[in-house]
């Protein structure tokens, strides 16, 4: 799905980096990739939540290995594509999803959703009305990432969370993630931050 955003409503951003035909190329490329990819994820069943993080991961690294550049590099360009997607959002969707991702209901479905599955071990944190918070203290892509060699992909994983806070207007704070070498992920929304 992701590589499908990315490539299509994201397709003016990569085009003006790497020219059509390379773009062509490495779609094709990123979709023969991705299937192999996803087929080494952990089992995560009755896992949703890290079922979901995890294949968004797998996109990440199937990207990657299509375009051939740099980690760095091919994680800002895969970044910069989904940004241009997301201008494609209209405002009244952007305000159900920020809507819906604060509803307790939501937040303690996508959380059980990880916790326990894939790699993923953490807790819910109490805070103020208006704000949720998890505290991951091992992360399932990050394990999945050095598995399967790609582990200079983690801290562009953690950029992707910031894009989706930016969007969505999500008030995302975190003063550390595993990918980025903290010793656990503390995720802290605000609503109308």
């Amino acid at each position: 799905m992701l590589l499908t955003v990315a490539f299509t409503l994201g397709r003016s951003a990569l085009v003006a980096r790497l020219g059509a035909g390379r773009v062509a190329e490495a779609r094709r490329r990123a979709k023969l990739e991705l299937p192999g990819i996803l087929a080494l994820l952990p089992p995560t069943p009755g896992k949703g939540g890290a079922r979901f993080f995890l294949s968004a991961s797998g996109h990440l690294v199937a990207f990657h290995r299509a375009v051939g550049l740099p980690a760095a590099e091919s994680a800002a360009l895969f970044r910069d594509a989904l940004a241009r997607a997301a201008s494609w959002v209209p405002r009244p969707v952007r305000w159900l999803y920020r809507w819906v991702y604060f509803q307790p209901w939501f937040f303690r479905r996508v959380t059980d959703g990880t916790f326990g599955g894939g790699g993923f071990e953490g807790e819910r944190v109490a805070l103020g009305s208006g704000e949720i918070g998890v505290d991951y203290t091992a992360c399932g892509i990050q394990q999945f990432l050095q598995r399967i060699g790609e582990a200079e992909l983690g801290p562009h994983v953690c950029a992707l969370d910031d894009l989706e806070s930016e969007v969505f207007g999500l008030g995302l704070r975190r003063s550390g993630t595993i990918g980025r070498g903290a010793s656990r992920c503390d995720f802290r929304w605000k609503r109308g931050a």
